[in-house]
């Protein structure tokens, strides 16, 4: 059923634990305390400056590309029918034209190519209707989301635990302070532009607290050893070289450069002006269509031409490289396993979501 109207987007409850609700401010302000704002914030702040300036100059957007993006979405978040993606916004307050004018913001982001000087504004002095479209923008890219499972996790610790927290707390404290570089003494100026006490930065940073413990007993050498064990075929570590190419002849002599001729996949795309590029990629994050290429592959492999639209690609193995706990990427992939599997449990006990399962990050 939709929420009521009457209900402002910032005010709709995302999650429960108990009796207390835990709303759309409430999800990013903790993500503020967290540190995970900013960044965003920066980002929202050029795309709506480019959208600006292009709006301006009276540019003319592509209407297909923001007509495809708006089909991804769909796409991504299974809403088959027109109907369906009404109800999805509805729930959340988003309405169709905000929906429409958050693909125009990612399409300038995009393509804009005139000079862009963004505001430097922070997110805690921002105005009102500014913190509003940057919800839009959080609800719509996912990023709120990512931000209430990330704060479900701390709650549902906190849940789960019974213990004095007041000189967790304290530590916890100290270390925001540091953290966000906030003296102590402007610390309730710092709270007051979020709305927000010191009784409520003492009940997030319990539950922080709670979370911090919580994952410092699952997150083992032991732990990330057995989970590596499982993920070793997914986190092997390819080097592409990729060559662009117009047509599938073109792919075709390429391939016989480099197989029969043994010349390098760089020394081809220059003479031949082809496009070129290098990239590392986890076997995980292959298109599922293609990772049977590389399941045995070796270094040096030269794949056949791939199709992409009325063009083609080369694709040639310059390394295969074995997961390794020491590379910071499949470590953080391993924790983000093992803390997900940790909190499925305590989120079925404490947690109960009010419009979506967010998914996993």
């Amino acid at each position: 059923m939709p929420v009521s109207q009457s209900i402002t987007r910032e005010n709709r409850v995302i999650f429960s634990s108990g009796d207390r609700g835990f709303t759309a401010k409430e999800v990013v302000d903790c993500a503020v305390v967290r540190g995970e704002i900013d960044p965003l914030w920066r980002v929202f702040l050029r795309l709506t400056e480019c959208d600006r300036l292009a709006n301006e100059r009276e540019l003319e957007v592509d209407d297909s590309a923001l007509d495809s993006a708006a089909i991804a979405f769909r796409y991504k978040h299974d809403l088959i029918t027109a109907e369906e993606t009404e109800r999805w916004l509805e729930d959340r307050g988003v309405s169709l034209a905000e929906f429409s004018e958050y693909f125009a913001r990612q399409y300038w982001g995009r393509s804009y190519s005139g000079t862009v000087d963004p505001p430097t504004s922070s997110y805690q002095t921002a105005s009102a209707e500014e913190k509003d479209l940057f919800l839009v923008d959080l609800i719509l890219s996912g990023s709120l989301d990512r931000m209430a499972e990330r704060l479900s996790y701390r709650v549902a610790a906190q849940a789960d635990e019974a213990r004095d927290n007041e000189a967790s707390v304290a530590e916890e404290c100290a270390r925001f302070l540091a953290t966000a570089k906030i003296d102590s003494a402007d610390l309730a100026d710092w709270l007051a532009q979020l709305g927000r006490d010191q009784e409520w930065l003492d009940e997030i940073l319990a539950a922080e607290g709670a979370y911090q413990r919580r994952v410092s007993k699952i997150l083992t050498e032991q732990a990330f050893q057995k989970e590596l064990g499982s993920m070793q075929l997914n986190f092997t570590r390819f080097e592409l070289e990729t060559v662009e190419v117009d047509s599938r002849d073109a792919a075709a002599e390429v391939v016989a450069c480099v197989r029969n001729d043994g010349m390098e996949m760089s020394e081809v795309a220059e003479e031949s002006r082809y496009p070129f590029h290098r990239s590392e990629v986890l076997l995980e994050d292959i298109p599922s269509e293609q990772q049977q290429r590389f399941l045995s592959v070796k270094a040096g492999a030269l794949f056949e031409p791939i199709p992409r639209g009325d063009a083609f690609e080369v694709w040639r193995v310059k390394t295969r490289t074995e997961p390794s706990l020491r590379d910071p990427v499949i470590r953080a992939r391993l924790e983000s396993r093992i803390v997900d599997r940790c909190f499925s449990e305590l989120l079925s006990k404490y947690i109960d979501w009010k419009f979506f399962l967010p998914p996993s990050e």
